[in-house]
């Protein structure tokens, strides 16, 4: 794979997962992962740009996965938000009642 093409992919990883849509973070992952494993491959044992590769592809997936905590984290406290308000509200078609009672028993 052409390093043009991993750098695209890189570029489509980071837009998807600031963007979260994490199907396709997963689906890039793997590509990428696919990539790197054909890489690997190719070179030769001991290769300096093996380290290289490497660390730059460990730094991508570990933003990647710092980005989708955050965003799950996000989620979680606005569902802690809306859950917390809901319970002080009513519906808008609900109108103010008072309680009856009923003295003829």
């Amino acid at each position: 794979m052409s390093s043009q093409r991993l750098e695209q992919l890189e570029k489509d990883l980071r837009r998807a997962a600031a963007c979260r849509q994490y199907q396709e973070v997963a689906s890039l992952a793997a590509e990428i992962g696919a990539a790197a494993d054909g890489y690997a491959q190719a070179i030769s044992h001991g290769d300096q740009d093996a380290a290289q590769a490497a660390r730059k592809l460990y730094d991508l997936l570990s933003w990647a996965l710092v980005m989708m905590q955050a965003a799950r984290s996000g989620c979680a406290a606005e569902l802690r938000r809306v859950t917390t308000a809901s319970r002080y509200s009513r519906p808008a078609d609900e109108s103010a009642r008072t309680a009856v009672l009923d003295l003829d028993v």
